[in-house]
């Protein structure tokens, strides 16, 4: 069960990169200027905030998108077994999410941002307890 688990977060990695890099840059990679690390989570909205630039752009592209992107990973990796934990599940999210985040800088796709990896996170987490949640009212 371990394997179905671990190949099927590879596989959902590996798809998320090539679909994160052909909608952001069409497989052109960023000037080295434009690829940097965010360690500060919500850096970005904060300064916007103060310039009275925040957009709606912002909070949907970034916070929203980044909240739904792993959700079905969750779901499928509850599919693969539904007494998943809630410790395997957030290393394998938490894995991929990071690994895909690295990626993005190495290859020059576009930047690592902890708030990225956040947001993946706490969707996965919101995915599990409702998929959970909705297995429980469904055995029963």
């Amino acid at each position: 069960m371990k394997k179905k688990i671990i190949w099927a977060s590879i596989i959902y990695g590996i798809l998320l990169i090539f679909a994160v890099a052909g909608v952001k840059n069409r497989f052109r990679p960023l000037p080295a200027f434009q690829c940097g690390i965010q360690v500060i989570p919500f850096l970005d909205a904060y300064k916007q905030y103060l310039d009275g630039t925040l957009i709606a752009h912002y909070l949907i592209g970034d916070l929203f998108f980044n909240l739904i992107l792993f959700m079905p990973l969750v779901v499928a990796l509850l599919v693969i077994d539904k007494d998943l934990s809630l410790k395997t599940m957030v290393l394998s999210i938490l894995s991929v999410s990071t690994i895909v985040e690295i990626l993005e800088v190495v290859s020059r796709f576009g930047s690592f941002d902890t708030q990225d990896i956040l947001m993946n996170f706490l969707g996965a987490i919101l995915a599990y307890f409702i998929v959970k949640k909705l297995i429980k009212i469904r055995t029963n």
